[in-house]
């Protein structure tokens, strides 16, 4: 499609093109207002210098053992640099710690959880809805009213307290 002498695509490549003129010539302004700025930031670059493994200086180190689980170890000034440590060695800065006897290491603690009590008051609960239930079918008129909401108030009581959470929350430990 042709627009005069111009094509709509021509017209586009013109609009461009007076864009990247005038960001050029913004560009040719600033360095005149601005000389050695270029230079300067060009001039700034940080460089990685690799270096030999320093002497410990006391860092605590994750390390892998031979079974590929990590672990800690402790670089102290004092241990001599080495490869590998050896496994006899122990670092300088852990006093030996005495052995304990087997039975104390053995022993071992037990801790009962008691959920009777909330038992108990469940029992009682669905003790209370079985009774409100039987007076029920037997009342008429305005008691009955104050009987069903009695009996509505039990069962939702029951329904909150009767699961795992309550359970374990009103648990006794010992």
């Amino acid at each position: 499609m042709k627009i005069g002498n111009n094509s709509s695509i021509d017209i586009m490549k013109q609009a461009n093109l007076q864009k990247v003129q005038k960001a050029a010539q913004t560009a040719l302004k600033r360095q005149e207002e601005f000389p050695g700025e270029e230079s300067k930031r060009s001039a700034k670059r940080d460089e990685y210098i690799p270096s030999e493994k320093d002497e410990p200086i006391g860092l605590y180190n994750m390390e892998y053992n031979e079974n590929g689980s990590p672990g800690i170890k402790f670089d102290s000034p004092e241990s001599k640099p080495a490869d590998k440590p050896d496994k006899t060695d122990k670092p300088a800065d852990r006093p030996e710690e005495p052995e304990e006897p087997e039975k104390e290491k053995s022993k071992s603690e037990k801790c009962v959880c008691d959920t009777g009590k909330v038992d108990r008051e469940l029992k009682k609960l669905r003790e209370k809805a079985e009774r409100l239930e039987q007076q029920l079918r037997s009342a008429s008129g305005g008691e009955a009213e104050k009987l069903q909401k009695q009996l509505a108030a039990v069962q939702s009581e029951l329904a909150q307290k009767d699961n795992d959470t309550y359970r374990r929350s009103h648990a006794e430990f010992s």
